[in-house]
């Protein structure tokens, strides 16, 4: 998904979620200005490397991945607590990435079809 960053500009991550200690803390638009109308992802990774185990519990970090349009919004839930938990939220996030790339190549045969057709039509 990372061919898809040169198309995103990034808003600058909260400082008072950079001072709890947050990993990551994004939020990238996901329009060109004209076009931009909220559509946004924003991920959240917290930082537990200073957090201390209490009542013999290790610290569970906050994950959060929101993918929003215009109109919608969707939240993805991710745990790193047991080892099912992290093979389920690798093999997610792996999922996502991979049906995002086979959208990306439908998307582009589709537009470059359409452009095709366009300059046919402006030929005849």
């Amino acid at each position: 998904m990372s061919y898809l960053l040169e198309h995103t500009r990034v808003r600058p991550a909260s400082t008072a979620a950079a001072r709890r200690g947050a990993r990551l803390d994004e939020c990238t638009l996901l329009n060109h200005p004209p076009f931009d109308g909220g559509a946004h992802v924003r991920v959240f990774v917290d930082d537990t490397t200073n957090r201390r185990i209490r009542r013999r519990r290790l610290p569970s970090p906050r994950l959060k991945l929101r993918i929003a349009d215009c109109t919608n919004t969707v939240y993805l839930e991710f745990c790193v607590d047991t080892p099912e938990a992290r093979s389920n939220s690798l093999f997610k996030i792996d999922t996502l990435l991979a049906a995002l790339q086979q959208f990306r190549a439908g998307l582009v045969a589709e537009a470059e079809l359409r452009e095709e057709r366009e300059y046919a039509r402006q030929r005849q």
